[in-house]
């Protein structure tokens, strides 16, 4: 019922032991790859590679740049806020960087080329060994964390030689990326092939049945169209929004044609709402305040759907009740809004807990915030037996969000600190 961005929005210091990875050094012009400034699910390559460093927990990358590409690499990086980690250019003909770090600590070493994302730096790093590389055999792909204390020998032989060490990294034990995507883009690509293939990581692990088998398969090759275009995921997220109330205002019209409509309008309010929050993870423009505004909007959609269907069961049926059902569905939805928003920022101390409870409260929002719904009123509306679903969820709704606040309460989740 209420659908949210689930990806976090800032970047996460990924430790191994008690060490961690906060510096990164990332090359270009490897032979036969594309120019650094090559777009990729709307991101340039470099852009995409600094960026995931970031995400990554890395603070300083050290960037090994040709000269005659330095410029223009650094007027494509301008003005994006998005980009906090301090940027070191090094070039065959500049001087080494006077304040290499030499202390304890990972460096994540990789071309920019690579594709991959953060999560896959904080599974792998979880063995803890001192350093490790990650190979997929396949595409020549690799990405590896080097103790921070190499990183001079590192950049002095890329200065001197135009590549990096291969037996520095070599040595290193080798980690499989087991089912995380982790690909080498060379000229020869097709990018729209990879893209659809980078796309198919991205799944909500809250995303139900429906969402897994008819609304990411459409939302795919949607987002594949947004990319290229310069809308953020919170105007989609609007364009979702406006969708499902022109969707619940032809619910109004009591006609069984006016329903299918109805219910057609918020299976595809459903998918762009899948769209928004692939564009923001494919070009990594999570925020709060999106999270904030999908969760919001999904929740007056919803409200406006229950009521229209509340209404078109009156008019369509001749039901008394249906104006009433419809209400205490919306009424549940607006109830449910803030306890399932308690219980997804207690989500880690309800982990920590481990009761019980928390067990099933996870389950219960789990559940929630899928979009399997939507189909099911499709269904119902294309039968003619739309009075079926708004008994049953105005119902439904009523025993859930009593059961979650039970549930919070017993956890001591209403007064824990977020």
């Amino acid at each position: 019922m209420l659908s949210a961005l689930l990806a976090s929005s800032g970047s996460r210091m990924y430790r191994f032991g008690a060490r961690m990875v906060h510096t990164a050094v990332i090359s270009t012009g490897r032979e036969g790859a594309p120019s650094p400034l090559t777009r990729f699910g709307g991101l340039s390559l470099l852009k995409r590679a600094l960026l995931t460093a970031q995400r990554a927990g890395v603070q300083v990358c050290y960037v090994l740049a040709k000269n005659e590409e330095v410029e223009a690499l650094q007027n494509s990086l301008a003005n994006d806020p998005r980009l906090t980690a301090d940027v070191v250019w090094v070039t065959p003909r500049s001087p080494l960087p006077a304040d290499l770090p030499s202390d304890t600590g990972y460096c994540l070493v990789f071309s920019c080329e690579t594709l991959f994302r953060p999560a896959l730096v904080l599974d792998v790093g979880r063995e803890g060994e001192d350093g490790w590389q990650v190979r997929d055999g396949a595409n020549d792909a690799s990405l590896a964390a080097v103790p921070l204390a190499q990183i001079s020998s590192l950049v002095v032989t890329w200065t001197q030689e135009g590549s990096l060490p291969a037996e520095q990294i070599e040595q290193l034990p080798v980690r499989s990326p087991g089912q995380h995507f982790l690909y080498r883009l060379t000229q020869q690509d097709d990018c729209g092939a990879v893209e659809k293939a980078f796309l198919l990581t991205l799944e909500n692990p809250r995303d139900g049945l429906v969402d897994a088998y008819l609304n990411r398969s459409c939302s795919r090759l949607l987002t594949r169209l947004f990319l290229r275009t310069p809308l953020t995921p919170n105007q989609i997220t609007i364009l979702s929004f406006l969708t499902g109330l022109l969707g619940a205002s032809c619910f109004l019209l009591g006609s069984y044609g006016g329903s299918v409509l109805g219910a057609l309008l918020l299976q595809f309010s459903t998918v762009l709402d899948c769209v928004d929050g692939e564009v923001a993870r494919v070009k990594m423009l999570e925020s709060p305040l999106g999270e904030w505004l999908d969760i919001t909007l999904d929740t007056v959609v919803h409200i406006a759907i229950f009521l229209g269907v509340g209404v078109a069961v009156w008019k369509q049926d001749g039901l008394a009740a249906a104006p009433l059902l419809g209400g205490l569905l919306a009424a549940a939805a607006f109830i449910s809004f803030p306890l399932v928003t308690r219980a997804e920022k207690t989500e880690d101390a309800g982990r920590e807990r481990d009761g019980w409870e928390d067990v099933w409260i996870e389950k219960m929002v789990a559940g929630l915030t899928s979009r399997d719904y939507s189909l099911l009123v499709l269904l119902c509306a294309l039968v003619g037996k739309l009075a079926w679903f708004l008994w049953a969820a105005a119902i439904g709704a009523q025993v859930f969000w009593v059961v979650l606040l039970s549930l919070l309460w017993r956890a001591d989740r209403l007064r824990r600190s977020s």
